[in-house]
Parts: C-alpha cells; sequence; structure tokens
C-alpha cells in the first residue's frame, strides 16, 4: 500500500475526508497480511496527531496512554481480548500487556479470547505504534530517550514506551511540516537535534545527567547583611554540553563538557571580603551504565568520572580535581525508589539517589586560604546521599519540592581531616524552569572544600 496522498493541484483534502481515508485502509490493511510495509508513520499517525499529541516543552509531543487508547477505539479490538484476567474490567494494565507482553498475548491465543481477527488487530496496532521509531522510511516522528533515563542504555522496545513513566520521548512534526516530511526529513531532524538540544543548566555536576524533573535548577541569589554590613552574591550554575553519548543493549556511556561557577561574594563598599571566594570550574564528566534491569540484586550500575580544573579568582587558588563515582541500584520491584520517583501517599512521590565515591586532587597554587592544611594533596573516600519529595500531580503540592543531599568524605592522608557537607531546599516551581525557594546549607562545599554556614533565598532556573 502506498504512502497516501494528502494534497492534490497544491490544496489540502479536508481533514474529515483524509481521516476518513486512513481509517478505510487501516481497516483494509487489519485484514490483509501483505500490508505489513506500511508506513504507518506518515499514512496513519502524521495526519491524525490531534487524536494524541499534546504540548511540552515547546515541542508537540506523543502521550503513550493516548495513542494506544485511540488505536484500540480505532480498530475495535473486543472486549474479550483485552480482559486479560478474566473479571469483567478492561484496565489499562490489561490492555498495555496484550498489545506489549508476547506472554499475555499468547495467553490470550491460548484461552480463545483472541479469535484470528483481534489477532491480526494486535500486530496492526504494534506495527504502528513501532513505526514512531522505525529508521525507514524517512519518519516524520522523532523518537529518543530523555536524557538520564534510567532503560536508556536498552534498546527503544514496546513495552517501555507505553510504561507510565516511560523514559522515551517522540515528537510529532508541526502539520504545516507533515508533507515535507513524507518527502525528506533531513532538515527536520537536523533542527530537532540542534546544539541547544545537548545542552543543560544545572546546579552542578551531579545533576548533569539526573531526569529534567529531578535535576537542581541553577541558583542565583542575592542578600544585604545588615549586621555585618555586606552585600553577598551566590552563583551555583553548572553549564554541560554533551559531545558524545552510544547505547548498546547492555550498557550505554555518555561524554560532556561542563563550565561550573561556585561563587559566593561578599562585599563591603564594594570590596571583596576575606571569606569570598569565586570558584570557577572547567571539566569533563563520563558517564557509564551497565547492566540490563532484570531480576539480579546489582544488575544496574551507573560509574562516572569527573576530572576538572577549579580557579577560586578571588583567593588566587588553583586545583586539579577527579571524582569517581559507583551507583548500584537493587532491583526493588514497581516501587524501586532508588530508579523511579514514587508515590508515598496521595500528596508526595519520593526518590533516592546515592553513591560511593573517591575523590581526590592536587594544590597547583596555594592561595590566600588553607584549604588542605599543609598538605598539597588530598584523597578522600565516601559516600554522597541525596533524598528529593515531590508533590503529586493533580494536587496543591504539585509545584513544590524538597531536595536534600548529605555527603561524607574519609580522608586516606593521615595529616587531613574528614569532610562533610549537608544541604536542604525547598522550592517552587513557577513552571518546569523557574523556581524561587529557601536553603540551608553546611560544611565544606565544592571541590576546593569552602566552608559555609548560612540560610538563602534564591531564584533557580534550569533548561
Amino acid at each position: 500500500m502506498a504512502p497516501l496522498d494528502m494534497h492534490k493541484n497544491g490544496l489540502v483534502l479536508p481533514l474529515k475526508f483524509s481521516r476518513l481515508l486512513v481509517s478505510v485502509c487501516l481497516v483494509l490493511a487489519i485484514t490483509n497480511a501483505s500490508a505489513n510495509d506500511v508506513d504507518w508513520s506518515t499514512t496513519l499517525l502524521a495526519p491524525n496527531m490531534d487524536e494524541f499529541c499534546e504540548v511540552k516543552r515547546e515541542h508537540r509531543i506523543v502521550q503513550p496512554k493516548r495513542l494506544l487508547l485511540w488505536l484500540l477505539d480505532f480498530v475495535a479490538i473486543s472486549d474479550a481480548a483485552m480482559d486479560l484476567n478474566g473479571d469483567g474490567n478492561t484496565l489499562y494494565n490489561e490492555k498495555v500487556a496484550l498489545i506489549a507482553d508476547d506472554k499475555a498475548f499468547t495467553s490470550c491465543i491460548e484461552s480463545s479470547r483472541c479469535d484470528e481477527l483481534d489477532q491480526e488487530k494486535v500486530l496492526r496496532i504494534r506495527s504502528v505504534i513501532e513505526s514512531l521509531w522505525s529508521p525507514s522510511p524517512p519518519n516524520p516522528f522523532h523518537t529518543h530517550f530523555l536524557p538520564g533515563r534510567e532503560g536508556r542504555a536498552s534498546k527503544i522496545d514496546l513495552k517501555t514506551f507505553l510504561s507510565q513513566d516511560t523514559g522515551i520521548e517522540s515528537i510529532c512534526p508541526s502539520p504545516d511540516k507533515v508533507l515535507a516530511a513524507q518527502s525528506d526529513v533531513d532538515a527536520e531532524t537536523n533542527r530537532q537535534e540542534s546544539w541547544l538540544d545537548k545542552m543543560v543548566v544545572r546546579e552542578k555536576s551531579d545533576d548533569i545527567t539526573k531526569p529534567f524533573g529531578e535535576a537542581s535548577p541553577a541558583s542565583f541569589s542575592f542578600e544585604k547583611n545588615e549586621l555585618s554590613s555586606t552585600r553577598d552574591v551566590e552563583v551555583d550554575l553548572v553549564v554541560a554540553y554533551l559531545v558524545h553519548e552510544q547505547y548498546y543493549e547492555k550498557e550505554s556511556s555518555q561524554y560532556y563538557l561542563y563550565f561550573q561557577s561556585e561563587s559566593d561574594v561578599q562585599r563591603i563598599d564594594g570590596v571583596d571580603t576575606s571569606s569570598s571566594s569565586n570558584a570557577l570550574s572547567i571539566g569533563v564528566l563520563a558517564e557509564y551504565r551497565l547492566g540490563k534491569y532484570d531480576n539480579y540484586y546489582f544488575a544496574n550500575n551507573v560509574i562516572s568520572l569527573r576530572p576538572s580544573y577549579t580557579n577560586d579568582t578571588v583567593q588566587k587558588i588553583e586545583t586539579a580535581n577527579i571524582i569517581a563515582t559507583w551507583s548500584p541500584i537493587p532491583d526493588l520491584g514497581k516501587n524501586n525508589f532508588f530508579l523511579n520517583m514514587v508515590p508515598f501517599g496521595p500528596y508526595v512521590n519520593f526518590k533516592l539517589n546515592w553513591d560511593a565515591r573517591l575523590e581526590g586532587g592536587t594544590l597547583l597554587k596555594r592561595g590566600e586560604q588553607e584549604i588542605l592544611d599543609d598538605n598539597n594533596d588530598y584523597a578522600d573516600i565516601g559516600a554522597n546521599f541525596n533524598f528529593l519529595i515531590t508533590g503529586a500531580k493533580n494536587t496543591l503540592l504539585e509545584r513544590f519540592q524538597w531536595d536534600s543531599n548529605y555527603k561524607k568524605l574519609f580522608s586516606l592522608l593521615s595529616d587531613q581531616s574528614d569532610k562533610e557537607y549537608a544541604s536542604s531546599k525547598l522550592r517552587y516551581f513557577i513552571n518546569g524552569n523557574f523556581s524561587v525557594g529557601l536553603e540551608y546549607e553546611k560544611g565544606r562545599k565544592g571541590v576546593q572544600f569552602n566552608e559555609v554556614d548560612k540560610w538563602k533565598i534564591n531564584f533557580g532556573a534550569k533548561y
């Protein structure tokens, strides 16, 4: 079956007529085994995007649940086929299992709930959805994994795409470019994969590969301290650029270049005080995700390496640093709070991130403050914990986020002290990118271990 010609003599056919024509073609294809090579992404999905696409982050994104329910209704699979447990109800998870789970589909056939026509419909719906990430023919949809989402090391598959908390995103083409996508989508693909798509803005380098909704925003704060007559300006910001990434069935790798600012400038009459710092870093982040999430307890492991160079332009301190981390992810079943945000009651969700880490470095230039005692080198081993609570969707707490972090490092050098840092931040997100918040932090912060102990109100932004 050739792709449908939606234009004639330069005029677009009426939308209702085009949908009717596509519907007839689909129904005919369901009963015709020779239709397996149909370009569904162009002939069916692109003309009907209003049924399952929604606006998100300035793009129109495929909503998997809406797409599946529309297709099930479109081809009219019988209720008997979708009622997997035979209780008279056809829940959404049963519909997902029928379409995406081979065992459930086989059981439906063996129990005679799925007749030959239902079987054809299931197979056709599979091919329609999978056409979203088909590389050929040229595809008007751009389907990819979200940065930092668990599972993105595996190939894109139907079950992952249809899950409620999927890490896969499929961008819908704009309506006025559907025809152009049918003939040549290279220009559209290049536009979608611009250099801005590879850039992230976060609070610190630990946040670079975290999912967008979980990463801490870059924070900016200004305060006037009447007691000490100081004016304080703080900036905690990292800008990272994805240089290269690779995905295989059981492993993935990502490489970022990043610039980081950890600045706390305190001024009296425009002059920096002795407590001021302006630590600027340039570095590389290499992160490797190993193992496929299955029945093994530590099947997934995340390993990262972060070499960097830091120059404090106020204190005149220069250091070379490296941070190595290892994060094993245990198998805790569906509600794995190491892997995803999981519900904790009706109003909040939570997640725990943690890693074992080795931090080391050397002092290239000793400045005006003693940061490593009398030694020019440091080597520490310890752990970092991050506990995140967010408000559940469609509740009064939806825009709130509570982010707490604790890091403890034990010195491997006998003449140095241990290091500790803790912070707690309550944020209110004005929208997905901007927030205001209240924060408290105490301990030795950053790769140059500057002493902090303060409350602050800040403005946050992330991209």
